[in-house]
């Protein structure tokens, strides 16, 4: 029975209207006849030669290959934004956790990978719900400019250039532009997302430090001498030779740390608090109390605050005096002897530099019970007995004198007091470098004796003093370690002999451009350098040696206490002479941990649903829509062109269906005109095949 349609049978000519034609039974042995071109009635290019299916046929959506092709492509395009959720859920777990190796790798492994698909995922699921609404607008009915805005959001170049190229700037422009602006967004986002900080973490611990109110064994003849003086020598030496900013830093050589002159931060400037302690000034050097400073052990890695009890002997110099030499014979003065009236421990010798005296009261003396002139072997003002809290003693003067040659000897007059002081240190440690300075100071609060008792009114200690400390060092008259450091610690090429050595510089000695308060600052380093040296337990003060060897050790007092100690406890442990003091304190540790930033975040998140949105959106036009994928394809184009006739069956087959089966003919867009070569001047410009048309010519005219 034949069925009646309207087909389109050839090219309409202006105002014409659609023919009913009667369209044939289909013979499955012949088929259908070729089509010819409008332009030549017999093609070389078969399109029936493919096996077209028959027509007509119901327009449909669920065909079953199709079907389940289609369905695995929309549960894929629903399954692309997964991972990025996961990679979201993550990131807000491990946040705040500690940063390890292993997850580090496969979290920076996951970042790098969803930085390299994520435009990629982001493209397939918007570009595809951009093409599937497009074909659900085009089934339905709508506008040719939102159809041409649609398919030309496929890439963020597109979309904008399709816009501005379009000059549509509508609700759908909007829509389509700010979605595609997430995905630079989401590619930048998650690579802000994520990095590791250092968390505080604060933890009890103890540390331990030398007690430096121990006694002295300053000898000329004992241990000290004999055992450590020449080890003492070598580093004592380093220290004066050593740069001016390792003697500026706030640690010495072998990374103990130096405790400041109270004193000299007070005419800074700094203020005291009602609880008496002045914050030492980060912006200006302190002068220090000696060139060594006190060993500390225990700390652990990250930044520690705790307080110290220490004590340093001060001197406070008078004017300097130049006074032509008048010694007896073999000598160079008549002030310092072993007779006195300045106590040394042997006569100044013609080969002598400088000289050291000390004349004062031997407390000693007023001891209860003793009969000997000296209280060996506890030479330190803590080994007193608490009689000694409330009795005046004269602090003594203590006389340096340098010698120019065999004509004047500069003398200056020192009084010297005992300094009792307690320091606020802060410590910052890694594995790597520990740095320790003080940053405040006040007068102790513990139990201690008179200022004016000092080691130097022991006169074992002075015997010792007068005797090594001037033997530290090499002696020459025109250079001498000592005396530079004197003159100008912060410059190394004083030692050099010449213009700047310390012989006689036009009739004076340079160290009368030394003012007395930086002479007695100057010295005093020294003086408390070999002081701090001289105890028993001395060895940790340069060399930062285990304090587990001074543990056991009980000579010249207790041995080294490490169980934390109250300032009841430090009051008996100092009488006792322990060798070094527990305090508790707390270690603050900045522990990496993974921080996210929830800006970022928030931004990949919103990202990551718009992915989502369109996949959701592509896959709800493709439902809806019934009407195969026509838009886009050049085999549309090829079907609609009234110069290629292709078969009217297929109705079903979307455009890369049709594609190919006609990817092998040839087409153009070229001259479709009737009129011979060169007969006339306009040609009509058309999608044809290939041998349909000539090439177009520059300069002719065409419709």
């Amino acid at each position: 029975m034949p069925i009646q349609t309207n087909i389109r049978t050839g090219p309409a000519s202006s105002g014409s209207s659609p023919s009913t034609s009667t369209l044939p039974e289909f013979d499955f042995e012949k088929g259908f006849s070729e089509k010819a071109s409008p332009l030549q009635s017999v093609s070389p290019q078969s399109l029936n030669a493919k096996p077209w299916p028959e027509r007509p046929q119901a327009l449909q959506n669920d065909a079953d290959v199709w079907k389940s092709l289609e369905s695995l492509v929309n549960v894929v395009m629903m399954l692309l934004p997964l991972p990025f959720f996961i990679l979201i859920a993550t990131l807000m777990i491990i946040n705040g956790k500690p940063v390890s190796a292993k997850r580090s790798g496969l979290l920076g492994f996951a970042i790098q990978g969803a930085t390299t698909v994520f435009p990629l995922f982001f493209g397939a699921c918007v570009g595809r719900a951009a093409v599937k609404y497009a074909h659900w607008r085009l089934e339905q009915g709508g506008a040719l400019g939102n159809l041409e805005q649609l398919m030309g959001s496929k890439t963020i170049w597109a979309t904008f250039h399709t816009h501005f190229r379009l000059r549509s700037f509508n609700a759908i422009a909007a829509v389509l532009m700010l979605a595609w602006c997430f995905e630079p967004l989401g590619v930048q986002s998650v690579q802000q997302i994520l990095t590791e900080v250092g968390k505080p973490t604060t933890v009890d611990t103890t540390v331990s430090y030398i007690n430096s109110r121990q006694q002295s064994y300053s000898s000329p003849s004992g241990s000290f001498q004999n055992q450590w003086f020449a080890g003492f020598s070598v580093l004592f030496g380093s220290s004066l030779l050593s740069t001016a900013d390792a003697k500026n830093s706030t640690m010495d050589l072998w990374g103990n740390v130096k405790i400041p002159y109270l004193a000299n931060i007070r005419d800074a400037g700094a203020q005291m608090d009602k609880d008496g302690w002045v914050q030492v000034p980060t912006n200006v050097t302190p002068i220090y109390s000696s060139i060594f400073g006190l060993p500390i052990a225990g700390l652990l890695n990250g930044n520690t605050t705790f307080n110290v009890e220490s004590s340093y002997t001060e001197l406070s110099c008078g004017n300097m005096s130049v006074a032509p030499q008048i010694p007896p014979p073999g000598s160079k003065t008549n002030l310092i002897s072993d007779a006195g009236p300045f106590m040394s421990f042997a006569n100044v010798t013609l080969s002598d530099p400088w000289a050291l005296g000390y004349q004062g009261p031997d407390v000693a003396a007023f001891q209860k019970g003793s009969d000997g002139p000296y209280m060996r072997p506890k030479s330190c003002p803590d080994c007193l007995s608490s009689d000694f809290f409330t009795r005046q003693v004269d602090s003594g003067a203590l006389l340096f004198q340098e010698f120019s040659g065999f004509d004047n000897t500069t003398s200056v007059v020192c009084t010297p007091s005992q300094q009792y002081i307690e320091s606020t240190i802060f410590c910052i440690k890694t594995p790597a470098l520990l740095t320790c300075r003080t940053t405040a100071q006040r007068l102790s609060l513990l139990p201690h004796m008179p200022s004016t008792i000092t080691p130097l009114s022991f006169p074992e200690v002075v015997l010792g003093l007068t005797a090594l400390l001037p033997n530290s060092t090499p002696q020459y008259n025109a250079v001498n370690m000592v005396e530079n450091y004197i003159y100008n610690p912060s410059v190394q090429s004083t030692i050099v002999s010449g213009e700047t050595s310390l012989g006689m510089n036009q009739g004076q000695t340079p160290l009368m451009d030394v003012s007395p308060k930086d002479f007695g600052d100057r010295f005093g380093q020294l003086l408390n350098a070999y002081l701090y040296a001289s105890q028993w337990n001395s060895t940790p003060y340069l060399l930062r040696a285990p304090f587990e060897g001074i543990e056991n050790v009980v000579t010249g007092g207790n041995a080294a206490s490490f169980v934390p100690a109250t300032p009841t406890d430090l009051t008996a442990m100092i009488q006792n002479q322990t060798a070094a003091f527990t305090v508790r304190t707390s270690t603050t540790t900045k522990t990496p941990v993974y921080n996210v930033y929830y800006s970022w975040l928030s931004m990949f998140l919103l990202a990551t649903l718009v992915m989502l949105a369109g996949a959701i959106i592509s896959v709800i036009y493709e439902n809806k829509t019934i009407i195969p994928d026509y838009l886009g394809f050049v085999s549309s184009l090829a079907k609609d062109s009234e110069y290629i006739k292709m078969p009217d069956a297929g109705i079903n087959m979307d455009g890369l269906d049709k594609a190919r089966l006609v990817k092998e003919y040839k087409v153009r867009l070229g001259d479709v005109s009737d009129i011979e070569e060169g007969r006339g001047l306009i040609g009509r410009l058309a999608f044809a095949r290939m041998e349909d048309t000539v090439s177009v010519r520059k300069g002719r005219l065409y419709i």
